[in-house]
């Protein structure tokens, strides 16, 4: 068995995402990962940061066209071979899976090396196309790890011949894992998507003869959802971690005032057109007044969000450490990222939790000058934070009449 990493696995650029990559390099070495490939994204922290990063980990990192401008080399080796034993009593004792790392072509990546020297990306398929050939040579079985989008990636293997495998993750993209003609299955390459974030494990189980040729290809896409137990170890890491970025940003809102926002950084300005509520219309630059507010006309819907769980949405973060983790505080706060809306607990405290204008819009301006439709919403807003990753156990038959704002008539004849 051996563990590979797609790409793309560095955090988001500041001290939170390199705090995050940090760990998670630590915890690919636990998991005793083997390769990695490389991306635009490992080297947004800087290129010390990714020499450092690449010093600690105990597996490779290979990339064929994420290369040095002024020689056009790989910064990092473009392939690597790692040896894999074999299950007993198999007609081999090990074979040679061989890897080689692949990245979109983004002609607007540039970043700054040592002694001046600048970093690119080229196209891909050149890439490997020069690459591949001799990995053949020296491998069983070619396997490219990729982050590419699925177009590109289903016309690798067009362009590019002995690849067996190709493993890949952009974005959310995910793939069926059966064999199916021009999408999972190219002549003799299979393709694998499992989407990002972590939230699946690929597994491909592959079967050689004695020859050493691939006669079986198996893949499963496995969802690590709550059933799965924890490994301690890296639980706890996890947990550190999270709580160490929570701490990091609560520092920093506190140092910073109260009109700093965590999630659009140090000196950032929201959009001025991004106002409208998630199932509101757009009210210009109206703010956000808080759910107490609408308690005054709204008597009886008031009375029944107080009841419920959205109107206690932000206690499950305080108590979880991640009250001010940018990633969490949009779906349990009003307003969060959008002017007049939620800061942090300390600055603006009456829009925490789930209040009324998180579906019917922000309502500085309600009563007295209301555009058509305003406070209208429909189930669609609901889906913007019950999603299938942060709540996969959604159910809108279920959910929704928890929500309604009014109770139940009996009818008197």
């Amino acid at each position: 068995m051996i563990f590979v990493d797609a790409g793309r696995f560095a955090g988001d650029e500041g001290t939170p995402g390199k705090m995050q990559t940090d760990a998670l390099v630590e915890g690919m070495n636990t998991l005793d990962y083997r390769v990695t490939n490389v991306t635009p994204g490992e080297l947004a922290h800087g290129f010390e940061a990714f020499r450092s990063w690449r010093e600690r980990a105990r597996f490779e990192f290979v990339s064929a066209n994420v290369v040095w401008q002024d020689s056009g080399e790989p910064i990092v080796e473009p392939t690597a071979v790692r040896e894999v034993k074999l299950r007993t009593g198999a007609a081999r004792r090990s074979m040679r899976l061989g890897f080689i790392g692949l990245t979109s072509n983004d002609p607007a990546f540039l970043a700054e090396g040592p002694d001046g020297r600048r970093i690119v990306t080229i196209d891909p398929m050149g890439a490997a196309a020069r690459h591949v050939p001799n990995l053949i040579k020296n491998a069983d079985a070619v396997i490219a790890l990729v982050n590419l989008d699925l177009r590109e990636a289903r016309a690798l293997p067009k362009r590019v011949t002995g690849l067996d495998l190709i493993l890949g993750g952009h974005g959310p993209d995910r793939t069926r894992s059966d064999d199916f003609p021009e999408d999972t299955r190219f002549g003799r390459t299979r393709l694998l998507y499992i989407g990002h974030q972590g939230m699946h494990l690929g597994e491909v189980r592959l079967r050689f003869d004695k020859d050493g040729t691939i006669v079986s290809n198996v893949r499963h896409t496995i969802q690590l959802t709550a059933d799965w137990p924890d490994d301690p170890a890296l639980a706890g890491l996890m947990e550190r971690t999270k709580v160490a970025v929570n701490d990091y940003n609560r520092g920093r809102a506190i140092a910073a005032g109260p009109f700093h926002s965590p999630v659009l950084g140090e000196g950032a300005v929201a959009d001025e057109a991004d106002v409208d509520g998630a199932g509101g219309a757009d009210v210009g630059g109206a703010g956000f007044t808080g759910s107490a507010r609408c308690a005054t006309c709204h008597e009886e819907a008031y009375a029944i969000w107080e009841s419920s769980r959205h109107a206690h949405a932000f206690d499950a973060l305080v108590t979880a450490r991640q009250d001010f983790n940018p990633a969490c505080v949009g779906c349990h706060t009003i307003g969060f990222g959008r002017p007049g809306g939620f800061v942090s607990a300390l600055a603006t405290p009456g829009l925490k939790h789930v209040g009324c204008e998180s579906c019917h819009g922000p309502s500085r301006d309600h009563p007295e000058t209301t555009g058509p439709g305003f406070g209208r919403a429909t189930t669609a807003a609901c889906v913007t934070c019950h999603t299938q990753d942060n709540s996969p156990d959604y159910d809108p038959a279920t959910y929704i009449p928890r929500i309604r704002h009014w109770a139940e008539r009996t009818a008197t004849r």
